[in-house]
Parts: C-alpha cells; sequence; structure tokens
C-alpha cells in the first residue's frame, strides 16, 4: 500500500503559507501602499492626484494578487485532501509541479519547495502504484 502523507502535508503547508503570504499582503502591503498614498504632498493638485492615482493602483494590484494567492491557498488545500492513496494522479502532480515553478518565478521560495516535492513526490509514487498494480494482475 502507497500512501500520499508526505504530498498532503507538504500541499497543506505550501497551502497554509500562500493563504498567511496572502492575507499579509492584502491587510500590511497594501495597507501601507494605500497610506503612504493618502500622506504623499505635492506642491500643485496635478502632481497630488497623479500620486494618488499610481498609489491606488498600486494598492489595487496589491489586493489583487493577494486575493490570488488566498484563493490558490484554498484550492491547494481541498486538492491535498482528495488526493487518493494507491491511484496513480497525473493531473493533480503536474498542477502543483506547475505551481512550484509559477511560485518560483514569483520569489515565493518556501512555496515553490512546497509544491514542487510534492509534484515530484507525486509523480514517482505513481510509478510504484502502477507497478504494484501490474504485479497484482499478474499474481491473480
Amino acid at each position: 500500500m502507497v500512501n500520499r502523507k508526505l504530498e498532503r502535508r507538504l500541499i497543506m503547508i505550501g497551502s497554509i503559507w500562500q493563504i498567511v503570504s496572502g492575507l499579509l499582503t492584502i491587510f500590511v502591503y497594501a495597507s501601507f501602499i494605500k497610506n503612504e498614498g493618502l500622506h504623499s504632498s505635492y506642491p500643485t493638485i496635478a502632481k497630488l492626484e497623479a500620486a494618488q492615482s499610481i498609489f491606488g493602483s498600486l494598492y489595487m494590484f496589491a489586493v489583487t494578487f493577494g486575493m490570488l494567492f488566498v484563493i490558490l491557498g484554498i484550492l491547494n488545500f481541498v486538492l491535498a485532501k482528495s488526493l487518493k492513496d494507491d491511484k496513480a494522479e497525473v493531473k493533480k502532480p503536474i498542477w502543483f509541479i506547475l505551481l512550484g515553478l509559477a511560485s518560483y518565478f514569483v520569489m515565493d521560495i518556501l512555496g515553490s519547495l512546497m509544491f514542487l516535492s510534492a509534484g515530484l513526490l507525486a509523480l514517482a509514487k505513481n510509478k510504484s502504484i502502477s507497478k504494484l498494480g501490474n504485479y497484482h494482475l499478474q499474481n491473480q
């Protein structure tokens, strides 16, 4: 019997990290950006409005980015729970590998390590599961 306990734990750690990181981005970083925009002073009204527009756009980007992390964290938590023991999973490990690569490109090193490791482990265990299935079929 091949279980996927390690993969589940790695994915859950990565998911929790994504949720925490997303919430920090929304409530700490985005709030900091908004406060900087509100407390900026410029000599003319036009420059003040331009600066507030830029800070407003940065704020919206940070909130959107944080929400993306929170949604991905929840989705990955559900996917980790639905990862089946003794069944060769193909799509989920590929998803986790792609997510790990995307995490690497946005400099989320912890998420990258967790998801890449879980995806590669799941693919490696797929070989064991398929070989065990073939072995049981031959010995019946």
